[in-house]
């Protein structure tokens, strides 16, 4: 199966929705992608080639991932560390345990040097300067004749020049024109007000450990946001595994839907870097919850990285 990296380089700030519309994360989620991809192919003609193509595994999607440079961001797995690790850290200053809490990913090639407990989390940590969090305040002009119009503040975030983030592409199906479309209409919120445009770079790549659902080791960790499907839970799926579950909602984007905006079903996920010894595939779900409108997608397949 062909593997490719995808690296966004951004000319503005993105603003990946948080609790609020002050906050923004410096990554999303595969579900986040694909839909800002299905939009650009309704607009191409091929909505439903990519619809099915990520139902039956053509194409398949990590979250979002950081990258400074050359270097290459992971999930931290959630594995136990080795006991003389945990020890060491319990003896050591606060400021190696207080790193290995603050640590959300480190660079891939140093995975090795985490699962046997040589990885220096204080040092990792302060290379780990991807950009910063901005706020900008806005008024709205529809109302800026009126005596209620109040300014409001959007949250983004501008990453370091040379940073930015990177998904995993798996498969056979061309996704880089809807990249390439996408690059210009913006990924994230407030695409209107400039937010979320990038260039795309494609690179081949031969990941070392990433697996699928059918070449599975011992034991290995998400990459992207997932969901079994009905047919995939079982009590067997939850042995031995380490995980992190996310609450998934929404509004749903899109004028055809509904005269005013409409919640998504919530859904729960398990989050990246979660652990199974088994594997799930996980599916395309519709979440839509307003009787008699069109259907709502939200991507939950899963993708593995060998531990």
């Amino acid at each position: 199966m062909s593997d490719r990296i995808v690296k966004l380089s951004f000319h503005a700030p993105v603003h990946f929705g948080r609790r609020r519309l002050s906050d923004s994360e410096y990554i999303c989620d595969a579900a986040t992608l694909f839909s800002a991809l299905y939009i650009e192919a309704l607009s191409m003609g091929c909505a439903d080639d990519l619809l099915h193509a990520a139902k039956t595994g053509e194409i398949a999607f990590s979250d979002a991932l950081p990258y400074i440079g050359e270097q290459l961001y992971i999930p931290k797995p959630m594995i136990a560390l080795p006991r003389a690790v945990e020890a060491r850290l319990e003896s050591s200053d606060s400021r190696s345990r207080k790193a290995n809490k603050k640590l959300r990913f480190i660079p891939m090639k140093k995975l090795p040097d985490y699962l046997d407990g040589s990885f220096d989390f204080v040092s990792e940590l302060g290379r780990f300067d991807l950009g910063a969090s901005c706020v900008r305040t806005k008024v709205n002009l529809a109302k800026a004749a009126s005596e209620d119009a109040e300014p409001y503040h959007v949250g983004g975030f501008s990453y370091n020049p040379g940073c930015g983030i990177y998904f995993i592409v798996r498969g056979t199906f061309d996704v880089e024109p809807l990249f390439v479309q996408l690059g210009f209409s913006g990924i994230g919120g407030k695409r209107s007000s400039g937010y979320g445009r990038f260039s795309p770079k494609f690179l081949d790549a031969n990941l070392p450990g990433l697996a699928s659902e059918d070449d599975f080791g011992k034991r290995a960790m998400l990459l992207s946001s997932s969901l079994p499907r009905e047919d995939e839970l079982s009590d067997g799926l939850f042995r031995d595994a380490q995980y992190r579950l996310e609450k998934k909602g929404g509004f749903v984007q899109s004028c055809a839907h509904a005269p005013t905006p409409r919640k998504k079903r919530d859904m729960w996920v398990f989050a990246p870097g979660s652990v199974f010894v088994r594997p799930f595939g996980g599916g395309v779900f519709d979440v839509n919850q307003t009787k008699g409108a069109h259907p709502v997608y939200r991507y939950a397949r899963s993708m593995w990285m060998e531990l």
